[in-house]
């Protein structure tokens, strides 16, 4: 079985020009990862796509709870660490947890 791409071929197209647009245009020596990443950027986004910039969080949670919604912490086995009361534990509790792409 294989996985679907999870990027739109469009999106993929316009990524790529905007890399290939800064090695064409910057000479070798002064080229570098971030800025080249941020010239793929503007390409996407002048290209009507959306990069979503998650805030920085330090307190180590994750995407929502799918059960209640509240932010939950995230197991070093990849799951939704349990909670709610224990005769009454959330229905999201133990869910393996979803990491979104990052662009």
């Amino acid at each position: 079985m294989t996985t679907p791409d999870p990027f739109p071929p469009a999106a993929l197209a316009a990524f790529t020009a905007g890399l290939d647009d800064y090695r064409l245009t910057t000479p070798p020596d002064e080229q570098n990862p971030g800025e080249a990443a941020r010239r793929a950027a503007e390409y996407l986004i002048a290209s009507g796509w959306a990069v979503h910039i998650p805030p920085r969080n330090r307190t180590g949670t994750r995407r929502p709870c799918p059960g209640c919604h509240t932010l939950q912490l995230v197991n070093r086995d990849g799951r939704i660490r349990r909670h709610g009361d224990a005769d009454q534990p959330c229905p999201g509790s133990g869910a393996p947890h979803v990491r979104e792409p990052a662009l």
